[in-house]
């Protein structure tokens, strides 16, 4: 029977952690339960930076930098108050532009067009929900707007990518690009268009989609540092 290095039982531990972390985050979502959500929402993504700094060899600083930014986003948008919601946003401003940055350097994307194409449809899409919502402040109205752009913006690089350069790590990024926008589809309706009747499955519905935007993020990252290894 071939032994596994220490390395690779501590991918394991970590790997089984995150699943166990995520599901008591859930299930604590499920039933509202903040004091359980304050505790393990964080942790998921301090569970993936674990496992990226035993996984990986380069241990590049943006991954820690912007999943550190998504933790305090994460963290503030446990509360349904208004000005967490704003410093949440400030600091999913601040995430959203490191990561289309971190992703582009990734992809090494040259030509804009398909960018341009891929970005329009996304910006209709996430329009028409602001156009229609009503409950936003002043200064989370343009916030908000901001978002809309970076989001369409970073979606629209993920598609562009996957329809002109595919190769196998297309895969994980697609799939990141994919949850991530089902995910602010999610969470927008539940802030903001459905606020205060939301269904009661939007937000476990929100963190099961949350914790897959995380670890396949975390594999794109993964896949892309093996392959220049």
């Amino acid at each position: 029977m071939k032994n596994s290095s220490p390395k690779s039982v501590a991918e394991k531990i970590l790997l089984v952690l995150y699943c166990v972390v995520a599901a008591i985050e859930i299930i604590a979502e499920s039933f509202a339960y903040k004091p359980l959500v304050y505790v393990f929402k964080p942790l998921i993504p301090f569970v993936l930076m674990s496992l990226y700094w035993v996984a990986s060899n380069k241990k590049n600083l943006l991954f820690f930098v912007v999943v550190t930014l998504a933790m305090i986003t994460d963290f503030f948008f446990i509360s349904n108050k208004e000005p967490m919601l704003f410093l949440g946003l400030l600091f999913l401003f601040i995430n959203r532009m490191l990561l289309i940055y971190y992703i582009n350097e990734l992809a090494k994307i040259k030509d804009y067009i398909p960018l341009l194409i891929a970005t329009i449809p996304f910006l209709f899409i996430f329009f028409y929900l602001l156009s229609i919502s009503s409950v936003f402040t002043l200064r989370t109205y343009y916030i908000v707007i901001i978002q809309n752009i970076l989001m369409s913006i970073l979606a629209g690089i993920i598609l562009a990518h996957y329809m002109v350069l595919y190769n196998k790590n297309s895969t994980w990024l697609y799939i990141f690009g994919l949850i991530s926008v089902v995910q602010y589809l999610i969470v927008f309706l539940e802030r903001y268009y459905l606020a205060g009747i939301s269904p009661l499955a939007f937000r476990p519905l929100a963190m099961t989609l949350n914790t897959g935007v995380y670890f396949s993020f975390y594999k794109y990252i993964r896949a892309n540092e093996k392959v220049k290894q």
